[in-house]
């Protein structure tokens, strides 16, 4: 069985509340150090962030990507309270 070949990608998201995440996009690394402290700069300034991914598209690196963010969330107890007290407070609200 031959396998697809695996590139590295960036899954680029945001967190716009504790119980949400965006993917923005998904793009190759940056080459170079210079261009990979640039990007990382754009990033931060854009309160973004970025999963570094190895997949053989970029759909699958997303979907590796927002796999990784729900599994991290759960696994932390102060990121999950932080989640579950937004979603509460915004089902009053609603």
């Amino acid at each position: 069985m031959l396998s697809s070949p695996q590139q590295t990608w960036w899954v680029i998201y945001r967190e716009p509340n504790p119980a949400q995440v965006e993917v923005m996009a998904v793009e190759p690394p940056p080459g170079g150090d210079a261009a990979h402290d640039r990007r990382c700069a754009e990033l931060q300034e854009a309160e973004q962030h970025a999963y570094v991914v190895t997949a053989p598209d970029a759909d699958t690196a997303g979907d590796i990507a927002l796999l990784a963010w729900a599994e991290e969330l759960v696994a932390s107890p102060t990121r999950l309270a932080a989640a579950n007290a937004y979603l509460a407070v915004n089902a009053r609200t609603e």
